[in-house]
């Protein structure tokens, strides 16, 4: 098997009603290891595990279900090859997978010259840096919890948004919000335990 190197972070897509993979990652970490030494009944768990939110987020991103459906045949057949590169110490299992169905994703639009790209996946495209892989995950965090917002006042989404999806501290969300330290840590802290309750996750760097 092929050791080339994908670059990944762990880190932090509407869909359905999610399933949380956060308590599967042991064994998808020991599915993968597995995998790598071609054990075909592995794959097809790791398939069965993942398959139904990597497709939703996947069909978010290109909104073309044959498309999606062309591009998790080559992600999957990818993450059948390069499971020997995945490693647990850099990352969890499912981020890995979703970079690399991020990045099929990515080269298949590429390709079509697809038009009608939403700004923010235009950015992404053109995006050939080093961080690229963490603005996916930002974007795609973003677009999983997108459907609770509307559950949060204007200013704690706008809290919430700052501090999740792009890292910022409750010092630099007040500065950005015009509001104390102290009130942009509250707006955030109660953004988070409300989208925790709604999504039914421990933590919100448990969806990825």
């Amino acid at each position: 098997m092929s050791h080339e190197r994908i670059s990944y972070h762990q880190s932090s897509a509407e869909t359905p009603k999610i399933d949380i993979y956060a308590d599967q990652n042991a064994e998808l970490t020991q599915l993968l290891d597995r995998c790598a030494n071609g054990d075909s009944h592995a794959f097809k768990r790791v398939y069965a595990l993942t398959a139904p939110k990597l497709t939703a987020i996947t069909l978010k991103m290109v909104r073309d279900e044959q498309l999606t459906f062309d591009i998790m045949q080559q992600s999957y057949l990818k993450i059948w090859e390069k499971a020997g590169t995945y490693d647990p110490n850099k990352g969890k299992a499912f981020s890995w997978m979703l970079v690399v169905t991020r990045n099929k994703s990515l080269d298949c639009l590429r390709k079509l010259k697809r038009e009608g790209y939403s700004d923010e996946l235009t950015d992404l495209i053109e995006d050939e840096t080093a961080q690229s892989d963490d603005r996916a995950k930002a974007w795609m965090l973003r677009r999983l919890i997108a459907p609770y917002l509307d559950k949060l006042s204007p200013q704690t989404t706008q809290a919430v948004l700052l501090s999740a999806v792009h890292g910022l501290s409750s010092r630099e969300i007040g500065e950005r919000l015009n509001v104390p330290t102290n009130t942009a840590k509250s707006w955030v802290r109660r953004g988070l335990e409300k989208l925790r309750v709604d999504m039914d996750v421990g933590d919100i760097s448990e969806l990825i």
